[in-house]
């Protein structure tokens, strides 16, 4: 659910919303066709279980790095929510399960309908279905048996966290992929809401409501998601342009791509920061002026790079960018809960 969030945050690097957070270097790498052959998922015959092989394809179109990202937001803000001493293990390992199965369903959903673009674009035409090594009937009924089992799942925490686990698999599938993705470079601004499910199902999960923390964080995973994916978006523009997504800087350009995203990256400076200073705990000065150092240390750096970016918007600048954003969440997210647990 964080493509988006995404596409995530394994493996606190999203594989890549991908958008995904593995791909090869814009300028290094020389993409090679893929020789794949089908590897059909009962090779071995009747009754036989599948191949360790085809269990890793049906495991890679869940793109286990961006649900084990929106996975840990949820688990992070339920952190926040209650503490750790007060953590119910029952409703973690619930959230856990819950979250991950249904974002791995949604990422697979992706797979299935991205499966003809896919197959177009030297990034993802050796993925597991393009390269017919699962069949696109097969990723339709994992992505939704995951989806609803996981979302099912979490109705045994409350109905509420149920909702929003949906939410987040109905908006990333149908809202972003499905509609604003082909539509509009505006997609991920729009469609980055998903992974800011991931944060509310967190707080829900062990209160039963929401609240401005909780919105907060949610926020967070909302202004980091659109930066995040035009700084990949940006690396592989011409492959994009050549499969006709209207991503950000297929239609605008570079320079001006990399000024919106400088912006909003540029944004989640004061943004973390006050979100720092409302949640962490006051009883350790000398931990939380330790964290806060770290974070604004950490922020500091993402933005010389973002700068840089604007200067010389180059695909190995702008591959930097997206590089430092894959992690940038989690240790944010990592910050803010050690300063409010200790």
């Amino acid at each position: 659910m964080t493509r988006n969030i995404a596409r995530s945050a394994g493996q606190s690097r999203p594989s890549s919303h991908k958008e995904t957070c593995k791909g090869e270097n814009p300028i290094r790498d020389t993409p090679k066709a893929s020789t794949t052959t089908l590897r059909p998922m009962n090779s071995s015959g009747p009754g036989h279980l599948p191949s360790k092989e085809t269990i890793g394809d049906y495991l890679s179109i869940t793109k286990p790095a961006i649900a084990g990202l929106n996975v840990f937001v949820g688990v992070a803000t339920m952190l926040l929510a209650v503490g750790l001493h007060v953590l119910n293990v029952y409703s973690l390992l619930l959230l856990v399960g819950a979250g991950f199965l249904a974002a791995g369903g949604a990422g697979a959903l992706n797979c299935f309908i991205e499966r003809r673009t896919d197959s177009r674009m030297n990034r993802t035409k050796s993925r597991a279905i393009p390269s017919g090594r699962i069949s696109a009937r097969g990723a339709l009924a994992l992505g939704v048996a995951f989806s609803i089992v996981g979302i099912l799942l979490a109705t045994l925490l409350n109905e509420l966290t149920a909702a929003f686990i949906g939410l987040g698999v109905f908006w990333y599938v149908f809202i972003y992929t499905v509609w604003l993705k082909p539509r509009t470079k505006w997609n991920i601004v729009i469609g980055g809401a998903a992974g800011s499910f991931s944060a509310l199902a967190g707080w829900a999960a062990v209160t039963g409501s929401i609240s401005v923390v909780a919105f907060l964080v949610a926020f967070l995973i909302f202004l980091w998601t659109p930066g995040h994916v035009w700084g990949l978006a940006m690396a592989k523009s011409s492959e994009y342009a050549s499969v006709n997504v209207p991503m950000l800087p297929v239609v605008d350009g570079a320079r001006t791509s990399a000024i919106y995203t400088a912006l909003t990256n540029a944004a989640l400076f004061p943004f973390t920061l006050g979100l720092f200073a409302l949640t962490a705990s006051t009883e350790n000065i000398l931990a939380a002026a330790a964290f806060g150092t770290v974070l604004i240390a950490f922020n500091a750096r993402f933005l010389v790079a973002n700068l840089r970016m604007i200067k010389n918007p180059v695909p190995t600048n702008a591959w930097r960018v997206f590089k430092m954003s894959i992690s940038y969440l989690f240790v944010i997210m990592l910050i803010v809960v050690a300063a409010h647990l200790f």
